[in-house]
């Protein structure tokens, strides 16, 4: 006896052989990608000044207080000095701003998303959830890129609302600043580099337990690696751990991190960079999340948009190293 199949097709056989269509192609997987951005991770690890709308001093108190004998003759006489101080920071008040008229998704996969209806598809914003979150991570990805690279005569407009880290510290004489006769970071010298930057950090920050790091680009921290896998004989293995986008290790013979940063890649700079002075100024910390979609009768599109302030600086520069190439 014939199986369903077989009789089905001799009663109704076909031939799609001379079908002149494309190759059917599957557009309606709920995956989608986005590209690459690497995780902001830098204002987790400095201070944060919320509520600064403009300019803010950051208040410094030096003492410098003299250890005397207390007798009769001595419990009146004051040795020493007290000094209050200050260092501004401004921020920038700044946005991302996009605008989409859904009717530009048809013809393409992303129609499949649209709602029904001529006029309700215009109101609807089809993948929000998806969009709102990769904007967020976009606008932080750009203000760590500002906050590092931030320079106020660059011709990259991202980039010009303020100075950042780099131009900061660059042209800061009371740094403490590392020379050298090299002119490249690479695998012949990257940990020596290194390890001079640790040496000329400030031992009063280690004597106080303060948070410093050595902050550098991947490229130059696999120069370090390099190096001392080459040319020292180290017979464990350094434990190098992935953290969003950076990557960190112990710097070997010391007890420093050694942390990459995306915008200091290919630089050719190493700081040491004590944390706790420095400053990420801005109006809430949560503003960057700060995503909002409205539709706009007049024009007919959904407008994205998200405000919030930005800026940065540091204090006590004496604390600070910079590694300086020929």
């Amino acid at each position: 006896m014939k199986d369903f199949k077989t009789k089905l097709k001799e009663k109704f056989d076909w031939n799609v052989a001379d079908i002149d269509t494309p190759a059917y192609i599957d557009q309606q997987s709920e995956d989608i990608y986005t590209d690459l951005l690497y995780t902001s991770g830098l204002t987790s690890r400095i201070n944060v000044l919320e509520n600064v709308k403009g300019k803010q001093t950051i208040k410094l108190l030096n003492a410098d207080l003299a250890l005397q004998e207390a007798t009769c003759a001595t419990l009146t006489n004051a040795d020493g000095s007290i000094s209050f101080d200050g260092k501004d920071i401004e921020t920038k008040r700044l946005m991302v701003l996009t605008e989409l008229c859904n009717d530009s998704l048809t013809d393409t996969w992303a129609q499949l998303l649209l709602s029904i209806g001529a006029s309700r598809q215009d109101r609807d914003m089809p993948l929000q959830d998806v969009l709102i979150a990769y904007m967020i991570k976009q606008s932080k990805a750009k203000n760590q890129d500002l906050m590092f690279k931030g320079d106020t005569t660059s011709a990259t407009p991202d980039l010009a609302h303020y100075d950042g880290f780099i131009k900061l510290w660059d042209n800061d004489a009371n740094l403490v600043e590392v020379t050298t006769t090299e002119t490249a970071i690479d695998a012949t010298n990257g940990f020596d580099l290194a390890k001079k930057v640790y040496d000329a950090i400030p031992s009063v920050l280690f004597d106080n337990g303060a948070n410093v790091e050595i902050i550098t680009g991947r490229a130059e921290a696999n120069a370090i690696l390099s190096q001392i896998y080459n040319d020292k004989d180290y017979a464990s293995t350094i434990a190098v751990e992935e953290d969003g986008s950076s990557m960190s290790f112990v710097l070997p013979t010391t007890s420093i991190t050694v942390r990459t940063y995306p915008q200091l890649n290919g630089l050719g700079k190493i700081y040491a960079a004590p944390y706790s002075y420095m400053f990420y100024g801005c109006d809430l910390d949560s503003d960057a999340e700060g995503m909002e979609i409205k539709y706009l009768e007049e024009s007919e599109k959904l407008r994205a948009r998200n405000l919030f302030r930005s800026g940065v600086q540091y204090v006590y520069s004496e604390y600070f190293v910079k590694l300086t190439l020929a």
